[in-house]
C-alpha cells in the first residue's frame, strides 16, 4: 500500500518560493549567462520537485519502503525497535511535522531513527504496528494497546 507524505503548508510554500527564486534568478541573468544558469538551476528545480512530489511510504511484505525524492530507505520489520508519534523537526523523509518516529535495533540515534509523515498518520501507524513483531515491550505504542 503506497501512501503519500503529508505536506505542511509552510513546507509547500517554501518549496514553491524556492522554485520561483531559482527561475527568476535564471531569467535575471544576462543573456550570455543563461546557459550556465540553466545548467545550475535546472537540477535544483528537478530535485525540489522530485522531493516534493516523490515522497511516499509503502508497507511491503517484509519491510517498510520510504522514498523521499532520490533518497530511499528499506527498513525490515524485524529491525524496528520502537514506533511512536512525533513532532521532532530533525531532517528526515517527512514533509510535515506530524510524524512517525521509527527506531531500529542495533543502530545509533542518527543512523537508526527515521521520521516519516504519511497523510493519515494514525491509520498508517496502526497498519505498521501489525507488521512489527520485535518492538520493545516498554515502548509507548505498546502501552497504548
Amino acid at each position: 500500500m503506497r501512501v503519500k507524505s503529508k505536506v505542511d503548508t509552510w513546507i509547500g510554500v517554501t518549496v514553491w518560493l524556492s522554485l520561483l527564486a531559482v527561475l527568476v534568478s535564471i531569467i535575471a541573468l544576462p543573456q550570455n549567462m543563461w546557459l550556465l544558469g540553466i545548467v545550475i538551476g535546472l537540477p535544483i528545480i528537478l530535485l525540489l520537485l522530485w522531493i516534493y512530489l516523490g515522497t511516499y511510504y509503502e508497507i511491503k511484505e517484509d519491510h517498510l519502503y520510504c522514498r523521499c525524492g532520490p533518497m530511499v530507505e528499506k527498513i525490515p520489520y524485524k529491525q524496528i525497535k520502537s514506533i511512536k508519534k512525533s513532532k521532532n523537526p530533525l531532517a528526515s523523509m517527512a514533509l510535515s511535522l506530524e510524524r512517525i518516529e521509527i527506531k531500529q535495533h542495533g543502530k545509533r540515534y542518527i543512523t537508526g531513527t527515521t521520521f516519516i509523515s504519511p497523510e493519515d498518520r494514525d491509520e498508517f501507524l496502526e497498519d505498521l504496528l501489525c507488521k512489527c513483531e520485535n518492538l520493545e515491550p516498554d515502548s509507548e505504542e505498546q502501552q497504548a494497546k
